[in-house]
């Protein structure tokens, strides 16, 4: 038992000093990329609110290293690094004899694995608090971050539009922290579908009830009665306007990725079957931040079977290249089945469970002929 104990604890160190190792290589080798190809990105980044500019310094440039990778990488980075990890802690094993050592000394290999993933899963359960609390802060950073250039502000998408009663608004922008929402253009139907009146405004803040204040709005009317007529422009205009977007989110959440998924489960609640692509968009992207963690230790699982076909006699290459290759698939099958959901083909959140669940029966079949 104090044996199985001490082999345990062996192969989890191993685990571990694996994954950090190729995590912090693969960060450093992606800053490095970062520095060379966006450097001069470096000298504008903090000149808002987030920092105060000041050109080229070694705090600025760690800030802006921490604030993309963590927006870019960090989330798929650490499920690699898991695979990456379980599978030479494995063939390391089999090379070096330490799993035929065991197996004939009577101990199972289930009672070293199940550890190893048992600390792949302590590894899940801190990304799942990472992703909602660092990594979510990097990217409403980098978001504040872009937005210093409102003509070129997309945040993650152009425009997206929103209906309230007999008024359309289209929306350039929406930042969720500071509840504004930027380029509002606002049609208003009359009782007979003509347009009654057109708002612009280039900054709308909207108040925890729902309402729409505008400061400094342009505002044509027109009369339905006499299309040919031409409008009434005023200028300068204050007006508050009760849209109905009750605590913002639909309005706010242009950009699910920087919405806590708590935010985005609520919206998503309030509007169970809304079949509209930004509604599937949202739902999509909660799916996949939910189950995004979990991934840690699903890969650890997957490299399993390819890591066990290593052994004494050093053949790493052939295994090696088929873990690569399953890894390769596996995301090819997410990306593709992420656009089959975008275009309404499949269900909307049904392709990260689906992989998920393909994956640990895949893997469990595949470890029939060596049981563990």
């Amino acid at each position: 038992m104090i044996a199985v104990r001490i082999l345990s604890h062996y192969f989890v160190a191993r685990y571990l000093g694996l994954f950090a190792t190729v995590l912090i290589a693969a960060l450093l080798v992606l800053a490095t990329i970062e520095l060379v190809f966006h450097l001069d990105d470096l000298s504008d980044f903090g000149s808002n609110a987030t920092l105060s500019a000041g050109g080229f310094t070694p705090g600025r440039a760690i800030h802006y290293l921490w604030i993309r990778l963590a927006s870019y990488y960090l989330v798929d980075l650490l499920p690699i690094a898991s695979f990456i990890a379980a599978f030479v802690t494995w063939a390391w094993a089999g090379r070096s004899v330490e799993l035929v050592a065991i197996q004939s000394g009577g101990i199972r290999l289930s009672r070293i694995v199940l550890p190893v993933l048992g600390a792949a899963f302590i590894l899940s359960c801190a990304a799942a608090i990472l992703h909602e609390t660092l990594v979510l802060h990097a990217k409403r950073v980098w978001a504040a971050e872009i937005r210093k250039d409102r003509d070129d502000l997309s945040f993650g998408r152009e425009v997206f539009w929103y209906k309230s009663g007999r008024r359309f608004a289209n929306i350039r922008f929406a930042d969720p922290d500071s509840r504004t929402l930027y380029g509002v253009e606002i049609f208003e139907l009359g009782p007979e579908g003509r347009v009654r009146r057109v708002i612009r405004a280039e900054i709308v803040r909207v108040s925890a009830d729902g309402r729409w204040e505008v400061d400094d709005a342009r505002i044509w009317r027109f009369d339905p009665k006499d299309p040919a007529a031409p409008p009434d422009l005023s200028d300068r205009t204050a007006l508050v306007l009760d849209m109905e977007a009750r605590g913002g989110e639909t309005l706010l959440s242009a950009d699910p990725g920087v919405l806590s998924l708590v935010r985005l489960a609520d919206h998503l609640a309030r509007h169970p079957r809304d079949p509209s692509s930004a509604a599937r968009r949202w739902r999509g992207q909660f799916h996949e931040r939910l189950s995004r963690p979990w991934l840690i230790l699903v890969f650890a699982w997957l490299a399993l079977p390819f890591a066990l076909l290593v052994d004494e006699r050093g053949r790493i290459g052939g295994p090696a290249v088929a873990a690569a290759a399953s890894l390769g698939l596996w995301f090819v099958a997410q990306s593709a089945g992420s656009t089959l959901a975008r275009q309404g083909l499949i269900p909307t959140g049904l392709t990260p469970w689906l992989l998920i669940a393909f994956t640990a029966v895949a893997t469990a079949i595949a470890l029939r002929r060596r049981p563990l």
